[in-house]
């Protein structure tokens, strides 16, 4: 009892150390800075979207009752308001973002989208990715 105006004395003078501050505010930085990434990774992907581009390349997922498909679709014309664009050889059960060394995309089967239809398969969340400017590491430039 005789030592407690003294411990509180002593208390009062020592400073809880900022390293006990570094982890929470690191956490914090990532998830603040994850949270902003994805904002822009959002924004291009609908960006990408209104504007497509001749080379643009979609991963698209598809959900079927208790499976997850991926593939990609890679635009080669467009026309207006029409887009034309080459469908990917195989597809993915799992999620990728580069085609397997064994795939490409199929010149015989074109498929046909309005940009309207481009948009709702955005809205609708089918449109995963939009690849631009992508060089020739993920292999998306293989058409046969």
């Amino acid at each position: 009892m005789r030592f407690e105006p003294l411990q509180k004395h002593y208390e009062g003078l020592t400073k809880t150390p900022i390293y006990l501050y570094a982890v929470p505010l690191l956490v914090a930085a990532l998830i603040i800075f994850l949270i902003i990434s994805n904002f822009r990774t959002q924004k291009e992907k609908a960006a990408f979207v209104a504007h497509p581009e001749v080379d643009d390349v979609y991963r698209i997922r598809k959900d079927d009752n208790s499976s997850t498909t991926y593939f990609f679709l890679r635009l080669v014309r467009i026309n207006d308001d029409t887009v034309i664009a080459y469908h990917n050889n195989l597809e993915y059960h799992g999620f990728v973002t580069k085609l397997n060394n064994d795939d490409f995309f199929v010149k015989d089967e074109e498929l046909f989208f309005t940009k309207s239809e481009l948009k709702q398969m955005l809205d609708k969340g089918e449109i995963n990715a939009v690849e631009r400017n992508y060089g020739n590491a993920k292999g998306f430039n293989r058409i046969r």
